[in-house]
Parts: C-alpha cells; structure tokens; sequence
C-alpha cells in the first residue's frame, strides 16, 4: 500500500513523496531536513510550530485543566488583593537564575 505525502509551500516548493513504511521512521525527514539551509530550516521549525500550536489550541480542555482554572478563578475572587507586582516577580526569577 502506498500513501503519497506533498508538502508544498515549503522547502522551495519541492514535493517528497513516502511509502507509508517510510512514513513510521522520522528518519526521512529528518534527511531531507539537513540538506536545507540554515534559513529555510528556520522557517520550516517555524511552519511546523504554528501548525502544532493551532492543532493544540483546538483541543478541547481536560477536566483536570478545568479544575485548575476553576481553582485559580475562585482564589482570585476570595483573595484580590493577594498579588504581586511584575517588577518584584521579574525580579525573583532573576535572582533565581
């Protein structure tokens, strides 16, 4: 069984086709990847992450990420003036570096 893969609109257009034995190893790709130059590779690692991070962004939230949410919502309504300032926070991660 063969299943054709384009990507087009990357890498100077080029079309790479695999198997879908070849598919299940990254190794193919990560090939291909190597031959590109620096910019290209920039802008392929950028493509891919705007992709994931739209996939991702589509997901709906887990309960548990609900309940986290709901948590920190009601200890902000019980605790308003619980906060600190950027300045200080920035400064702690700072001095914790």
């Amino acid at each position: 069984m063969n299943l054709t893969v384009r990507f087009s609109g990357i890498v100077n257009q080029s079309e790479l086709n695999w198997t879908l034995g070849e598919m299940m190893s990254s190794e193919p790709i990560r090939s291909k990847f190597r031959e590109l130059e620096a910019d290209e590779k920039i802008r392929l690692v950028q493509d891919l992450w705007d992709e994931i991070a739209e996939e991702v962004s589509r997901r709906p939230l887990t309960e548990a990420q609900r309940r986290l949410i709901d948590e920190r919502l009601a200890d902000e309504e019980q605790n308003p003036e619980d906060v600190e300032s950027w300045s200080k926070a920035k400064d702690d991660i700072l001095r914790d570096l």
